[in-house]
């Protein structure tokens, strides 16, 4: 076994009595990069091991150039600490985030600085919206020589195959089928992954509230990411849920879970979905009413009504206001249905939230939820929901199955 996988899955014991707890050796490396710069003192309290075995598996990751340890200049302290962090000086990552009106794609470092971000309108073919994706792939590669871009990551609005490398069905988009991976790898020694919109910006929330954490880890949270349509991530344990088999991609489909009996129909071939009611693109119609267009009129997109929200238009306030009662429904079926209280919503919602967060409070206590102890709900980033979440599915391969790839 090459020394630099042998973190994919253990650690490594040097002490008598240290457990060898599975993935705790992923959780490591993914709290180096979240926490970065951090001493072993600390990872040693946060991962709840013995410091010496934090040495033992971060010394031949040092010595192999993909870790680095130095002494943080502190003002005022005596000793100074000693810190790791990752080196990014050749390795990069590509992320592409394949949303229903607007494409990004951009790259990272294990430093976690996104740059090189482009947006494109994303095609209604497939194959067109594929190829401009690779196109700006190429770009980013070629104006890179000399460094090794690792993995390129994809999230796309629909679910994944088990393999995470096709497209099976996104529904707003109506594509069904892509072999996504074939048409973006740009060489063999790149690995395509492809992860459900949602799942992602989940993974990207987990990085940011292992961060933000000053003891231990973020374990249990589901994320609820609103935008064209809605979709569910689940954390658990630190770790991302996709369920298993066939439906790993149906894990989180609660968008199309029905909130209104024979209500609006929804792209899916459902009725009353609750993407129709509480996702970003519901706005424009429960903000028009019943009545149609008109001859020059188009659909006023979230952003404007937000906008004009906070400039006082009552009306637009009473939409977002409407969106977060349904929002507050929907998040209270799902805490019931998968038993964990904490909720995190992402995407373009998220620019409304002065608006909608106490509707959706108040519709959560109403239901049986709101009788409890222990839950909340709050805001998280929208870049999470875009490029943001692409690239983490990217460095999270990396880190999670080996640092050879």
């Amino acid at each position: 076994m090459n020394e630099t996988t042998v973190f994919q899955n253990d650690l490594i014991n040097t002490t008598a009595g240290v457990p060898n707890i599975a993935k705790k050796g992923s959780l490591l490396l993914r709290l180096i990069r979240a926490a970065q710069p951090i001493t072993r003192t600390e990872i040693a309290q946060r991962l709840e091991i013995d410091k010496s075995t934090v040495t033992e598996n971060v010394k031949p990751l040092i010595g192999a150039g993909i870790l680095r340890e130095e002494t943080l200049e502190v003002s005022g302290q005596g000793r100074k600490p000693r810190v790791l962090s990752f080196v990014d000086d050749n390795d990069y990552f590509i992320g592409v985030n394949l949303g229903v009106r607007t494409s990004q794609v951009g790259m990272t470092t294990l430093k976690g600085e996104i740059s090189e971000s482009d947006d494109f309108t994303t095609p209604a073919d497939p194959a067109a919206a594929l190829e401009m994706a690779r196109r700006r792939i190429d770009e980013l590669i070629e104006d890179n020589p000399g460094k090794i871009c690792r993995v390129i990551g994809v999230s796309v609005p629909g679910l994944s195959d088990v393999a995470r490398r096709r497209l099976i069905y996104a529904p707003n988009l109506d594509w069904r089928d892509v072999d996504v991976a074939a048409a973006l790898r740009p060489n063999e020694n790149v690995r395509v992954v492809v992860e459900n919109d949602a799942t992602a910006a989940a993974m990207y929330e987990a990085r940011l509230k292992i961060r933000e954490s000053s003891d231990g880890l973020m374990t249990n949270f589901v994320l609820v990411r609103s935008g064209t349509g809605i979709g569910v991530g689940l954390v658990i344990g630190s770790e991302v849920y996709r369920g298993s088999g066939m439906g790993r991609g149906i894990a989180g489909e609660f968008g199309h879970m029905t909130i209104v009996a024979g209500g609006k129909s929804c792209v899916c071939g459902n009725r009353g979905c609750w993407e129709r009611y509480a996702s970003a693109a519901s706005a424009a119609t429960l903000y028009l009413g019943d009545r149609p267009l008109r001859p020059t009129e188009s659909l006023p997109r979230f952003v404007e009504i937000v906008s004009k929200a906070e400039n006082g238009e009552i009306r637009a306030q009473r939409t977002l206001e409407k969106i977060g009662d349904f929002l507050g429904i929907g998040i209270a079926n799902v805490i019931m249905g998968v038993g964990i209280p904490r909720v995190i919503i992402s995407g373009r919602l998220v620019y409304g939230w002065r608006f909608i967060e106490k509707p959706v409070r108040e519709a959560i206590e109403r239901s049986i939820i709101g009788k409890t102890e222990g839950w909340s709900v709050e805001a998280g980033e929208p870049q999470g929901a875009a490029i943001g979440g692409a690239l983490e599915v990217a460095v999270e391969e990396y880190l999670t199955h080996g640092l050879n790839i």
